[in-house]
């Protein structure tokens, strides 16, 4: 009742005042108990004009946080402190070429990553050590990266190109003859649409057992008469029947509240498990009882074995449990309230992952439900 008699009045000062609102929102702020509200909303064309922006996307992240907060105070001008929003966006991610390296993997690498054969022997390690040798590396960076590769009963020095999007991930690049298979004259495309087509028709034949979700970040050379060549970049993803192009604007969220001042973005972090995540988890569980199976898997297989019946089954109370060790170790100095959305990998018939969100409360990390 304090609340629909206070804006009664309000509105009685809207009509005697010369700036009434301003006056209105500043009483409001007063309010011992402000309006909570919670809320989706998607960000329409308009919106994005309103904010200044002359494309309907932002940037980076950093940009929607930084004007997403002003347009809230608009767009739920009465509510206040405790109050949330989960924004849907569109996020422009570049899939341009930003720079490039070169680099060969030394014993001395391999030896400080704990990788003792001096080799890798998963598509992981590949992305782990780049994580850890170019630590500034941003989007669009690629590294021409020689390395010795373990498989089956062998070792081989490979080299391959790799590039960070939304990770570190290997690149399909394509030979001469591909490019005759896929109806160049020439080895490249002259044509960008041409280019998407025809790769995401020859993927089909390269990949015949695909399963729906599996990623290709493929690059080709695009060559327009009176233009210089260019190196190209079209990442992939498989539906179940095609391989579609992933486009450079993305649908992305940003959980924001209200702390009794203005909007703020949520804290939450997002983070995939590292090979050495695995690693660390299973070596301080190794001894713990009911865990002395599946620690020794993961370390083995540098995931969680999901598969119900499965002698080294992981319940999400056990996954729960290894996340708490390895948040403790990796953010040992985390702010009560912290929140991550730890991204793991799993095996279940199939390699996949899984998300578990985290939260810090009394001092202890737990499963944020």
């Amino acid at each position: 009742m304090k609340k629909i008699l206070f804006l009664l009045v309000a509105v009685g000062a809207m009509l005697a005042g010369c700036n009434p609102m301003e006056d209105v929102y500043k009483e409001l702020d007063k309010v011992e108990n402000p309006i909570v509200g919670s809320s989706e909303y998607t960000l329409q064309d308009d919106d994005y004009s309103a904010m200044g922006l002359s494309f309907s996307s932002f940037d980076t992240e950093d940009q929607a946080k930084e004007e997403i907060p002003g347009f809230l105070e608009t767009l739920y001008p009465f509510w206040g402190n405790g109050s949330q929003a989960l924004i849907t966006y569109n996020l422009y991610k570049s899939n341009s070429i930003k720079s490039t390296d070169a680099y060969e993997v030394t014993d001395q690498d391999y030896q400080d990553l704990g990788f003792s054969y001096g080799n890798f022997s998963s598509p992981g390690d590949m992305a782990d050590f780049l994580v850890y040798k170019f630590p500034n590396a941003v989007r669009g960076d690629v590294v021409d990266l020689t390395y010795k590769y373990y498989s089956g009963g062998s070792t081989s020095e490979l080299t391959n190109n790799f590039v960070l999007l939304e990770g570190w991930e290997m690149v399909r690049e394509f030979t001469a003859d591909e490019y005759m298979d896929m109806e160049q004259s020439y080895p490249n495309f002259s044509n960008e649409d041409v280019a998407e087509n025809n790769i995401s028709i020859y993927l089909k034949s390269l990949y015949p057992y695909a399963s729906s979700g599996e990623r290709i970040v493929t690059m080709y050379e695009l060559f327009i008469n009176g233009e210089p060549k260019e190196m190209k970049l079209i990442p992939f993803v498989y539906d179940g029947a095609n391989w579609n192009a992933i486009s450079s604007v993305i649908e992305s969220t940003l959980q924001f509240g209200h702390d009794g001042n203005t909007w703020v973005p949520d804290n939450t972090i997002k983070y995939a498990l590292l090979r050495s995540d695995y690693d660390y988890m299973s070596a301080q569980l190794a001894s713990e009882p009911g865990f002395e199976g599946p620690a020794s898997s993961m370390g083995n297989y540098g995931n969680f074995d999901r598969r119900e019946g499965n002698a080294n089954y992981w319940s999400l109370d056990m996954i729960e449990q290894a996340l708490i060790i390895l948040l403790d170790n990796m953010d040992p100095n985390a702010e009560e309230g912290q929140k991550y959305i730890m991204t793991y990998d799993i095996y279940n018939g199939t390699n996949t992952t899984e998300d578990m969100f985290m939260i810090k409360k009394d001092g202890v990390w737990q499963k944020n439900i």
